[in-house]
């Protein structure tokens, strides 16, 4: 997650409080996908100036575990092809791992 993205999160955390947010990622590696959630709840693991001592507490989901929940037309315009070559069981596994970490007693969607 670049620094730009980073700011534009925290400023929403500050905003809006970790109660309003979750992080939908759209992580096309299991390895990243669990960077960007351990960012969103906790604090940057690679120690980036901005998330250093933050701890934002926003809840991650990729985007395929929210595929109910968008319009289908949408969903098959932007991720139908992804999901043909993502690993998308794996993805939503770290992070799904990440907020059972991070989040012990939340129900997931």
């Amino acid at each position: 997650m670049d620094q730009e993205n980073q700011a534009q999160i925290r400023a929403l955390a500050e905003k809006y409080g970790d109660e309003e947010l979750i992080a939908v990622l759209g992580s096309a590696d299991p390895e990243m996908a669990v960077i960007a959630a351990e960012t969103a709840a906790g604090s940057d693991p690679a120690f980036v100036d901005l998330f250093a001592e933050a701890q934002l507490g926003l809840k991650s989901y990729h985007i395929a575990e929210l595929k109910e929940f968008i319009d289908h037309q949408v969903y098959l315009r932007h991720m139908e092809m992804m999901e043909m070559v993502l690993d998308i069981p794996g993805i939503i596994h770290e992070v799904s791992t990440v907020r059972k970490q991070f989040f012990p007693s939340e129900v997931s969607v």
